[in-house]
């Protein structure tokens, strides 16, 4: 059983004895209970070269614990990397019930594949524990969901590190990069079993309100390709945030965002792009959105994306002008209020879109509330939200979920200028509120807060924004965890959920409205920031405002989609829970 898939560079190949694996590089990870069994199978004189050096170097397969050996004696590999994992099996179940107990794994498999790759061998075997999953042919499902479980955290540890930003050297220090090909030792598909949920479903959040599990056959093959090609599509997703988040300002402008999102559309059938135009904004009356990017040299634009699940059937969507033939209209700019073109009404079943806004401030200088320098060039990473939301719809093209997704791009530069916004200013938002602008640093919700009330016109069945907004978040939660604010329970819920599930960990906080109460204003409906309130839940309570029509989730990344004072520290983050999220509710769908 050898299956490759077409999308990635990593193969399952069949179990087979640990001294006959031909590569550069063989990874034996290696449990305290897996070391006897293994080395009974090797031939004599390997078996005391193995038991010999385990003793002089006091290995007992305890987590993180390594051996690096070359030309191992009676062995066809060119190096073996022996790296302990501890009581996997433990570590593996407790992730399925208490997820946060898998992120000691994540980071153990991270650190593994960091010292793997910097070996620059051209292949790589991995060879499982043999008590990482279950052997016994009646517990089938259990073997299945936790090897499935194991390959994938192998593997999202795997893309993670062989990631590598190229950066702008005019004579690179680094040779081209190499490309390393994974293989994965599986067991024998006589075994393979899969798990049937039979579901009753929530509208909102897309989880299975009640699951009765029953056994159907099956080939464990199908079900590891599914994971191999999940993950190398979560992997190219995440691949083009980072990569953007990545690039400096001067390269990575709101012309270049709107110029990747109608990438997208030329190359999926699926995905639709309309460039809203300066004059349509101004048109639509989009003048918080505008005030940021006054001062800026780009004319201000927002990018909207629309990717079709149900494109192959379009008799379902005759309100949707994104489906169909014109699926690649991705230079058309959008004008006035009432063209429908890119109104999605809902009308027709599964047509529902899950709008994604992501800040897309390519440069924040604060504005006229100007922000120390030290810092300030971190600020190219302001834009990581609108980075989630096209590598998002990336790898949902890439897997074709069945869902509708629309992906509005928040973008602008945060300027200095004559022209720029003041601290003082009144504006007169899409939705006719009023804002009274405290601090032109909180700009990110001035984009948000019109993008938001522009939304509506969807009839969405949920909006999730992403923004790098507060450095609030970051004393909160630090660079672990998210944060999230909700006006949906169900929604926050299902978020924390695929958190959970995805190893991308997201904690809700409160929008009691007691916290309103920091954005009072004399003059206005509202003020832009707050004054001695804790930063991150007045910046929710502010969006929350322009979000009382559908359910609505707000996360803060700040502290999650890039780490501050690290070179090319962009991770990619929230992608992986958003993915979740959305297949999820592909999967749930399809079996309601």
């Amino acid at each position: 059983m050898t299956n490759t898939t077409y999308m990635t560079n990593v193969t399952l190949v069949p179990e087979c004895n640990l001294h006959d694996i031909d590569a550069d590089c063989v990874i034996w990870l290696c449990s305290s209970a897996d070391i006897n069994p293994t080395i009974n199978n090797l031939p004599k004189r390997t078996q005391t070269f193995i038991q010999q050096v385990f003793v002089d170097e006091a290995f007992i397969g305890a987590k993180g614990q390594s051996i690096l050996l070359h030309r191992p004696v009676g062995a066809a590999a060119k190096r073996w990397l022996i790296w302990g994992v501890g009581d996997l099996e433990e570590n593996l179940n407790l992730s399925f019930d208490h997820p946060t107990a898998s992120h000691g794994t994540r980071k153990l498999f991270i650190d593994m594949f960091k010292y793997a790759l910097s070996l620059k061998a051209a292949t790589i075997t991995l060879v499982l524990p043999c008590h990482a999953v279950s052997r016994n042919l009646q517990e089938a499902s259990k073997q299945s969901k936790q090897e499935i479980t194991f390959v994938s955290q192998l593997l999202r540890a795997f893309h993670f590190c062989y990631y590598q930003f190229a950066g702008y050297k005019s004579a690179p220090c680094l040779a081209a990069k190499k490309v390393t090909r994974l293989n994965i030792q599986v067991s024998s598909t006589d075994l393979a079993a899969g798990l049937v949920l039979d579901s009753t479903l929530d509208e909102v959040s897309g989880e299975a309100l009640s699951a009765d599990s029953a056994l159907a056959s099956g080939d464990i093959s199908d079900e590891l390709l599914a994971c191999i090609n999940y993950e190398a599509a979560l992997a190219q997703g995440m691949e083009l945030a980072r990569d953007l988040s990545h690039m400096p300002a001067n390269l990575c402008t709101p012309v270049y965002l709107a110029e990747q999102a109608k990438i997208l559309a030329n190359t999926y059938p699926q995905v639709t792009t309309k460039i809203i135009n300066q004059d349509a904004l101004e048109a639509l009356g989009m003048n918080a959105y505008l005030a940021v990017n006054r001062a800026s040299a780009f004319p201000a634009s927002m990018p909207v994306i629309h990717y079709s699940g149900n494109y192959s059937d379009n008799t379902e969507s005759s309100d949707n002008a994104y489906s169909g033939n014109n699926a690649h209209s991705g230079n058309n700019a959008h004008s006035g209020e009432n063209d429908d073109s890119i109104t999605d009404k809902g009308n027709s079943r599964n047509t529902k879109p899950i709008v994604l806004i992501g800040k897309g401030v390519t440069f924040d200088s604060g504005g006229i509330t100007l922000k120390r320098g030290g810092g300030m060039h971190h600020m190219i990473y302001d834009m990581a939200g609108a980075a989630c939301v096209l590598g998002v719809i990336k790898a949902a093209a890439e897997l074709g979920l069945n869902i509708n997704i629309i992906g509005i791009l928040a973008t602008a530069e945060n300027s200095i200028g004559g022209n720029a916004y003041r601290p003082g200013d009144i504006i007169t938002t899409h939705s006719k509120q009023t804002v009274e602008v405290i601090s032109t640093d909180a700009e990110g919700r001035m984009l948000m807060c019109d993008a938001l009330s522009y939304s509506e016109r969807f009839s969405p069945h949920s909006v999730i924004d992403i923004a790098t907004l507060t450095g609030a978040a970051i004393t909160a939660l630090g660079h672990t965890c998210s944060g999230v604010m909700s006006n949906s329970r169900s929604l926050e819920q299902a978020l924390v959920k695929a958190g959970e599930q995805s190893h991308d960990p997201i904690w809700p906080f409160p929008l009691w409205p007691e916290y309103q109460d920091a954005i009072a204003s004399s003059h206005a409906d509202m003020t832009n920031a707050g004054k001695n309130s804790p930063g991150m839940i007045t910046a929710g309570c502010f969006l929350s405002r322009f979000a009382q029509s559908f359910p609505w989730a707000h996360m803060d990344v700040a502290g999650t989609a890039f780490k501050y004072g690290t070179a090319n520290s962009a991770t990619g983050r929230p992608i992986p829970l958003l993915l979740a999220y959305l297949q999820r509710l592909d999967t749930t769908r399809k079996s309601s």
